[in-house]
Parts: C-alpha cells; sequence; structure tokens
C-alpha cells in the first residue's frame, strides 16, 4: 500500500474515486477501507489489513497520510457525513497514521462562522450584528475542533467563501499545528482554472485583449474573486464592474446597479461568484442588467464555484437573458441530468477531480502552499486540471474545441 491514502465518507463516492485515479492510487478505495453500518445505525469505518501480527496490530498505517474526500451526497446529511469524518479520521490515527487531512472542495458549516458572542469578524460592527445570532453556535470553530480531537492535522477546500476567517478559526484550535509544519487550514484559489476557461472556450470576443469583455461582481464580497480572474484572464481592456445587494428577506433581493454600468453595454460579459443556492441574487443581476437601457450587453454568463441545483435555482437561473451557467463539480450532484432539469440546455460542469489530486500531491505531500503553484504561471496549464462536462441538450455540445485565440499573458 502507497504511503498516501485517499479514502473517502461514502462507498463508490465518484469525486473521490476520480481525485485516486488522478492521484494514481492503484488500489480501490473499497480494498481501502471498509464503510459499515450497524443494524442500529451506528456507522463504523474499517480500514482493511491483511496478514495481522503482535508486531502490526494497530499499526497497519504506521508513517502513512491519510486524506479523506468529503463532498455532498444525495443520499446523507451533512451532519451525517461530518459524523463519518471524525471516525475515519479517529480510526486512521488509532492505527497509525502520521497525517491526516480532510479534504472537502465545499466545506461544511463554513456559512456558519459567528456566535453571539464572536467579535474578531468582519461582519461583527455593532450590537445588532451579533443580536442575530442570540441562541445559536459558531459551527465553524465546532466543526474545526471536532476534526482537530478526530484527529485530523489540516483542512484543505476550493473557494472558501471567507478564507481568511475560517484560517483563524482553524489556526486558534490547532495553534500547536502538525508534524509536517502544514498550514491547518489550506484554501485552493480556483481563479487560474476560470481564467483558463474563459480564454479556451469560445464563448466571448477576445481580441484586443478582451475590449469587448466584462466582468461582473454581483456584490462586494464576490469583488476580490472577479478581479483576480479579470487579471489572471490577461483581458487588460475589459471592464469590471461591482454592484451592491438589498437583502429584504432570505429570498428577497435587490441589485442596485452602480453608475458605471454602462460600460457593459454591448459587452459579453461573466458574472462570477462563489456559491449558489437558491439563484435569487444572480437573477436579480442578470435582470437587472438584461433590462436596464443603460447596459444591454450582448452575452451574460454566470460562473459559480459551488451550486445547489434547488427547484428554486433551476427557476432563477432559466432566464431567458442568461446564454450559459458554468460551475465545477464541488457539489457532484450538480452532474446529474435529472437534477439539472432544463438548465441541461445552458450548464457547463467543470470537474476538477485532477486539479484537487494535484494539490493533494503538492500542497499536503510537498507542503508547498496554494499560492506559490496556482497563479499567473497556472493559468495557461490549467486545461490539464479540469474536464468539461455538458449535456447533449446544449449547444455547446457541438461546438468546435479548436482554439481561436492567442494566450496573452
Amino acid at each position: 500500500m502507497n504511503n498516501h491514502i485517499i479514502v473517502s465518507n461514502v462507498s463508490d463516492a465518484s469525486f473521490a474515486l476520480g481525485v485516486g485515479y488522478a492521484h494514481s492510487q492503484k488500489i480501490d478505495i473499497s480494498d481501502i477501507i471498509a464503510l459499515k453500518t450497524f443494524i442500529n445505525n451506528e456507522f463504523c469505518p474499517r480500514f482493511l489489513q491483511d496478514h495481522v501480527t503482535e508486531e502490526t496490530l494497530g499499526h497497519g498505517l504506521k508513517g502513512k497520510s491519510v486524506y479523506i474526500v468529503s463532498t455532498h451526497s444525495a443520499h446523507h446529511s451533512r451532519d451525517e457525513l461530518a459524523m463519518r469524518n471524525y471516525l475515519i479520521a479517529s480510526a486512521a490515527k488509532e492505527n497509525g497514521a502520521e497525517f491526516v487531512a480532510l479534504v472537502e472542495p465545499d466545506l461544511f458549516y463554513s456559512a456558519q462562522d459567528r456566535g453571539p458572542r464572536t467579535l474578531d469578524h468582519p461582519q461583527v460592527t455593532d450590537f445588532s450584528s451579533r443580536e442575530k445570532f442570540v441562541g445559536q453556535p459558531c459551527s465553524a470553530e465546532m466543526y474545526a475542533q471536532l476534526l482537530k480531537t478526530s484527529g485530523v492535522d489540516s483542512v484543505m477546500t476550493v473557494h472558501n467563501h471567507k478564507p481568511d476567517v475560517m484560517r483563524k478559526i482553524y489556526e486558534k484550535v490547532n495553534p500547536e499545528g502538525n508534524s509536517r509544519r502544514i498550514p491547518s487550514f489550506l484554501n485552493l484559489d480556483i481563479a487560474p482554472l476560470i481564467a483558463n476557461y474563459i480564454l479556451r472556450s469560445g464563448l466571448v470576443r477576445l481580441w484586443n485583449y478582451g475590449e469587448h469583455v466584462g466582468f461582473v461582481a454581483p456584490d462586494d464580497g464576490a469583488a476580490e474573486f472577479v478581479n483576480r480572474v479579470r487579471e489572471l484572464s490577461g483581458l487588460h481592456n475589459s471592464v469590471i464592474v461591482t454592484f451592491s445587494k438589498t437583502r429584504h428577506g432570505q429570498r428577497d433581493v435587490t441589485v442596485d446597479l452602480s453608475e458605471d454600468v454602462e460600460l457593459l453595454k454591448g459587452r459579453d460579459i461573466f458574472i462570477l461568484d462563489d456559491m449558489v443556492r437558491t439563484g435569487g441574487t444572480i437573477a436579480a443581476n442578470i435582470s437587472a442588467i438584461a433590462e436596464s437601457s443603460r447596459c444591454r450587453p450582448a452575452n451574460i454568463f454566470f460562473y459559480s464555484t459551488h451550486a445547489t441545483i434547488s427547484p428554486e435555482a433551476r427557476e432563477n437561473l432559466n432566464s431567458p437573458y442568461l446564454n450559459q451557467f458554468i460551475t465545477s463539480n464541488t457539489i457532484p450532484s450538480v452532474l446529474n441530468r435529472d437534477d439539472q432539469g432544463r438548465l441541461r440546455k445552458k450548464i457547463v460542469v467543470l470537474k476538477i477531480e485532477k486539479w484537487i489530486a494535484n494539490a493533494i500531491r503538492h500542497c499536503l505531500e510537498e507542503a508547498q502552499l496554494p499560492d506559490e503553484i496556482y497563479g499567473i504561471n497556472s493559468v495557461t496549464q490549467s486545461d490539464d486540471f479540469y474536464e468539461v462536462d455538458l449535456s447533449t441538450k446544449n449547444p455547446l455540445h457541438n461546438k468546435s474545441r479548436v482554439q481561436q485565440y492567442e494566450l496573452t499573458i
């Protein structure tokens, strides 16, 4: 058995299997770990070991590193999956594993990153900003504490909504670090892959360094990511516009168009964000842009890293103004054609298992920092890190893949 082992918290999880394959793991995950549930519904993982002796008993993973790949499941709640993560990590350490990392592209509980006593948070500004969390836990910190108690040394995720906040939480919970000197929290920046896709997709007019391209941040929280994608794309003659939103309720959002919205007129525009659940914010952005006489872009494309294709999201993203919706498979159910429904005609999924395997190798095995690997110099090679999945119903399915551009970076 290799010294670096990839396992999952669900049997035959497609994402974990893809990561293992891309990592050149020759042994099937099901031949490394058995995931059984007793008749009373208690979960019990078991790392499989042949030829147990007195010397090897309890030391079957001695000196090895275990990487638990965890993603959203249609059959198990996130609470159930989290408990499975704890038990698998504990089993690994109790059987001699030197290092355990949780690889969770869409990090559980990270949106619940403050409680009523939280003070060190960018959104905690006054009493009212704390009052709304009265009676609630800071679930992100609780999750970090339980992972550490279970034996997890490091957590690796993708495009976290508030990476600086998460980093503080995980460093607070695990101040002593680990023997590998690997940070307790690693956030992978997906911007180089998105810049690469925009350049190679043929969706937008790229000539003269993107003079017909516009980038839109749907709110202030997305602005940093949007700026980075634009910078990495090398489309320096493109424009960037940031909107502000007002939330009147959980599903009631209005968008305030900025004065520079006129810059988007006649352009091919990309709206970029980290997540979509109901699609309400994005639907408001798309309608505001398309229906404004000051704007009227030529084409509208929307990208979101983490996509939950809920019934509301299907309805909202089915806007006649939206040309294509691009996302990754950090939430693997997005690949299900039945879940996609009507969106099959306009959804493109970037499968990132190869990139995750690459990050495991460089960041968790070789202790390199993500920012040192995935930056401006990685954009031109990033098409090796993902595969494009789309339905035959999508008009892009029959489009020529001939690259019709020159990279300008």
